[in-house]
């Protein structure tokens, strides 16, 4: 009597699929950009006119170095906590890495990201088109 073997079929990850898309997208966008000799300008601004959370985090902390604390925050009031964050889950990520774990982030820490780049959005949008 011959046992019937299940066939296992391969899942379609929807969000790795998007993940991977979207990085493909945003190299080959900076490269384009690179390519013609120019800095590469925010997908989302270049395309809708609107602000990415992090427009203006360079100038922000630029101005900051600068001893300029007010124009820092115009440029991009979250710059400080989205560097810190970039430091935190890159620190994350090399532990992982090293320790040989999956490279996921702990919810906690995506839910961090998620609110400070919302908050971050939200504050560009109220500071107008002069500070994008």
């Amino acid at each position: 009597m011959r046992v019937a073997r299940r066939i296992r079929t391969p899942r379609l990850r929807v969000p790795e699929c998007l993940g991977y898309t979207a990085l493909a997208v945003y190299v080959a966008w900076n490269v384009w950009w690179l390519g013609q000799g120019a800095i590469p300008p925010s997908i989302l601004r270049h395309v809708t006119g609107v602000p990415a959370p992090t427009t203006g985090m360079t100038r922000s902390v630029l101005a900051l170095v600068h001893g300029d604390v007010g124009r820092s925050l115009l440029w991009n009031p979250c710059a400080v906590p989205v560097a810190v964050l970039y430091l935190v889950t890159g620190g994350v990520l090399v532990l992982r890495f090293v320790r040989r774990e999956t490279l996921r982030l702990h919810p906690a820490l995506a839910s961090t990201w998620i609110g400070v780049l919302l908050l971050a959005w939200l504050a560009k949008l109220a500071l107008g088109p002069t500070w994008w």
